[in-house]
Parts: C-alpha cells; structure tokens; sequence
C-alpha cells in the first residue's frame, strides 16, 4: 500500500520566492479589501516588486487569483499524477491518497476564505466564481474521470459514466463539510477524520462500481 502524503501548510511553500511573495501579498490583499476593491498597485507594493514586474509574471489581477488558485488545485492532483491502476487495490490506493489530498487542500483555511469571498461577490461579478471554477475545480473534475476511465479500462471498475462516478466520490468525501466550514459552524476536520472521509467514500464508491471479477478472470482483492 501507498503511503498517503500530508500537504505541507502553505500550497505556495514550494513556488520560486518572489513568485510566492506576490501571490501572498496578493492574497492578504484580497482578504482585507475583496477581489473587486484589490489593486494591483497595492499587491505590488506589498510584496515590493514594480508594477511592471507584477504584471510581467501575472498579466493582470486575474491572472494573479488564476496562479493562487492553481496552486492548490495542482497539487491536490499529485495522487493521481502517477497512479498505476491494475488492481482494484491500486485504485483504492489512488482514490484514498487524493482524498486525503484534496480534503486537507480543501478544508485549508485560505481556501475556505477565498469560497466565501467569492460567495459573497457573486450577486456583483461572476468573474472570482468562474476563476475558481475554471482553476481549481474544473482540473481536479477532469483528472479523477481521467482516473475512473482508467479504472474502468484496466476492468476494475463496472461500466458506467466516469463523470458520475467521480461526482459520486467527491459527494461522499465532502457531504456538505464545505458549506458548514464557510458558514463557520464546523470546525476543520483533523488529519485522522480526513483519512476517514476518504477511506469511506473510497469504499462506497467501490461497492457501488468495482468488478467483483477484472480483466482476464482473476478475481480482484476486496
């Protein structure tokens, strides 16, 4: 069995350091003045860099929540990114490292407060929504179908649209965690009820969907 990796703190920790300096200033920014009222003026001169230098690495204001926002959604997929699927014990692995993956990503506290600072802006500007929809959920969606299909091809997995069956996973990992934890009712889960989540969602989804026989005959490990 895989060892489940445990994300460090900051999803920035690993990126070139005037590149994280920006993207942390820029989030500070965002979280004391909003996405509409944040300058990139301000950001610039918090991680003391130009204008110009800001705009060479980014491009724009959007670009810089693009960056921020990719940088957790890159590496909640690490799991999936080298996965090997022959066995229905391969794709447990992989379906319990990503979860425990995106679940810690997920229920970070900058990540929470970015989905509430994009609540709260939805009902003036879809464009934070759709920055986070097409940077952060979009990718991971696509790599866990990526997975399902795979699955399904090495015969672990019973026919059926990889689609649902990804959606059905991140519905048992999350339930409604995410909306309690922005509303501030919860607290966030620890390493332990993490792993739980993922190893219950991993097994119901495999209940539901795996191949009591795969490929070739062989019956597959339970």
């Amino acid at each position: 069995m895989s060892k489940i990796a445990v994300p460090s703190p900051s999803p920035l920790a690993d990126l070139e350091p005037r590149r994280r300096c920006i993207l942390e200033a820029a989030y500070d920014v965002l979280m004391e003045r909003g996405y509409a009222g944040a300058s990139t003026l301000e950001i610039a001169t918090r991680a003391r860099v130009s204008k110009r230098e800001l705009y060479a690495e980014f491009g724009s204001k959007s670009g810089i929540l693009q960056a921020l926002i990719a940088a957790t959604s890159a590496r909640m997929r690490l799991p999936l990114a080298t996965a090997e699927i022959r066995d229905r014990d391969d794709l447990a692995d992989a379906l319990k490292a990503y979860g425990t993956m995106a679940l810690a990503e997920l229920t970070s506290p900058h990540v929470i407060a970015v989905n509430r600072m994009a609540a709260a802006e939805a009902g003036r500007s879809s464009e934070l929504g759709r920055i986070l929809e097409e940077n952060g959920r979009e990718p991971n969606r696509k790599a866990l179908i990526d997975l399902v299909a795979k699955a399904q091809a090495a015969g672990v997995l019973g026919r059926g649209e990889p689609d649902a069956m990804a959606g059905q996973f991140f519905s048992l990992l999350l339930g409604d965690l995410m909306f309690r934890l922005m509303l501030g009712v919860a607290p966030r889960p620890g390493l332990a009820e993490i792993k739980k989540r993922a190893q219950s969602a991993t097994e119901a989804v495999l209940a539901l969907h795996a191949n009591s026989v795969g490929a070739g005959g062989s019956r597959r490990r339970s």
